[in-house]
């Protein structure tokens, strides 16, 4: 095919998939957010951010927009990124090798996130999905046909703020392909999960979550801190009075296993390090000693004492308090319950 033919193939794909998403969503506006780590690895391609007018009242499209294209997959990485003042300079280097998908266009999807009024996290999670794909080989689409959806766990979306994620392609009212002069594409959507429902999912099946998501009232809508689907219930952490209950609740992904010294620190995998914590008070741990572990590298802490506060009889403490000492100690309170 000759340079021009290229062209006009790719400016035809581009308008076929833009009329199909805007046709089942709404509008998308003039400009795609680029991001810039992939400047001439993924030419013309990026994410848009929309209401999904056509879907629902307060309903936002989050969506990649050309993983599809016709010059995909890359055949280029980011070197040597170096970002001042707005500005990015980076180095391209050929890949070793590039996948090759002949029966799909480009990696043969685009993947969406939907949410009930505005928000900026699905960005992160959509450029995590992107550097997965692009930059990792990762194959999402094969991972999601293979094992009937794909979970991920913590995936990092802003600035300390972690979500667990359902990956399956789209089903009804949604479309679940689109068909394109390079080929016929399939839609992938993430749904945020809890904790719980993950831990479920790896015994019972990621297709049989899906059905369970898609029988509550948000489908595929992803909620923040929604309630499980599997145990609507909140948990009273003040009834949890021994060990065997709490381990019994972290199998089943409603609590998490966390270490007062970690692990990282040199601390040890012994019943006496270990506090179970609800998954928000322990990524609030997780961020607060990475930026411990920053610190100490750069010879700042000298020492770390992590004190668990219980209430009664409860066997979760409903705080624990955090001192780094050294020439740039910090410290903390994490509020558990």
């Amino acid at each position: 095919m000759t340079e021009v033919n290229q062209e006009i193939l790719w400016d035809n794909v581009y308008d076929a998939r833009t009329a199909v998403f805007e046709k089942k969503f709404g509008l998308f506006p003039d400009e795609i957010l680029k991001l810039g780590h992939m400047t001439g690895v993924w030419p013309g391609g990026g994410l848009f951010k929309s209401k999904a007018s056509e879907l629902g009242d307060d309903l936002w499209l989050y969506t990649t927009f050309g993983l599809t294209n016709p010059d995909m997959p890359t055949q280029y990485l980011p070197q040597n990124i170096n970002q001042t003042d707005g500005n990015i300079e980076l180095t391209l280097t050929k890949k070793e090798t590039v996948p090759v998908y002949p029966e799909r266009p480009g990696y043969g999807y685009e993947i969406i996130v939907l949410t009930q009024g505005e928000a900026d996290w699905p960005l992160g999670l959509l450029q995590w999905a992107v550097n997965a794909e692009m930059l990792n080989d990762a194959d999402l689409l094969g991972r999601v046909k293979k094992y009937n959806g794909l979970t991920i766990e913590d995936v990092m979306v802003g600035d300390g703020d972690y979500v667990n994620v359902l990956i399956t392609q789209a089903h009804s009212p949604l479309p679940g392909s689109f068909t394109l002069p390079n080929g016929e594409g399939q839609l992938l959507i993430a749904t945020v999960i809890t904790d719980d429902e993950m831990a479920w999912s790896m015994k019972n099946g990621r297709d049989k979550l899906l059905a369970k998501l898609l029988a509550s009232n948000d489908k595929q809508v992803s909620v923040i801190n929604r309630p499980s689907v599997l145990n609507p219930a909140s948990i009273n952490y003040s009834d949890i009075d021994n060990r065997e209950q709490a381990e019994e609740l972290a199998a089943q992904g409603m609590l998490r296993k966390t270490y007062l010294f970690p692990l990282e620190f040199g601390g040890q995998d012994d019943p006496m390090n270990v506090v179970y914590l609800p998954k928000t008070a322990s990524l609030s741990k997780k961020v607060f000693d990475q930026q411990v572990m920053e610190l100490a590298q750069q010879g700042n802490i000298s020492n770390y004492s992590a004190s668990p506060n219980y209430q009664a009889d409860s066997f979760i403490p409903e705080s624990i308090d955090i001192v780094a000492d050294g020439e740039a100690g910090i410290s903390t309170r994490i509020e558990v319950w």
